[in-house]
């Protein structure tokens, strides 16, 4: 597996840009590229408003050592092909379903990984609907008003209201 590092493409590119910028970078026609993971994709907003993606890309390709060899890029690295795996901790088995408070990115990811493992989580959420949580956040950003609701902070502390 061949990792690129800061390969950069304007914000509005395609698909097809990226593996030709990649191809580009590694000197190879895009057909010759069999897949690219996207490893980290950031945004680069420092020439405004000229907005860019900056991406970490692993390349499938054959006979990489071979492209590496002819390349002289410090951006361009070989790099071990790594699954995600979750390991699961202790030896006891649970004696309570795990719960899950947020239905938010680390909620969702948390409560798959756990149910993936056999955990059977539980997850809470109290929020608004998906429309109900757009429309809020819209009149915060016209109005500067926040739903009581949601999450305050007040003098430096955190404070979740609760419902009565």
């Amino acid at each position: 597996m061949i990792r690129i590092n800061q390969l950069k493409l304007p914000i509005t590119h395609k698909e097809d840009d990226l593996y030709e910028k990649t191809a580009k970078m590694l000197h190879i026609p895009p057909s010759r590229i069999h897949a690219v993971q996207i490893v980290k994709k950031s945004v680069d907003a420092r020439k405004k408003p000229e907005l860019y993606y900056v991406y970490t890309v692993d390349v499938s390709v054959e006979k990489e050592d071979r492209i590496l060899r002819k390349i002289k890029n410090s951006q361009i690295t070989k790099t071990p092909e790594r699954k995600y795996c979750f390991k699961a901790c202790g030896t006891k088995k649970a004696q309570y379903r795990p719960v899950i408070i947020g239905s938010g990115p680390a909620g969702l990811f948390c409560t798959c990984m756990l149910a993936k493992a056999g955990y059977r989580p539980v997850l809470l959420e109290r929020g608004a609907s998906v429309e109900e949580r757009i429309r809020d956040v819209q009149n915060f950003w016209k109005t500067g008003k926040l739903n009581p609701t949601y999450s305050l902070v007040k003098e430096g502390q955190a404070h979740f209201q609760t419902e009565s």
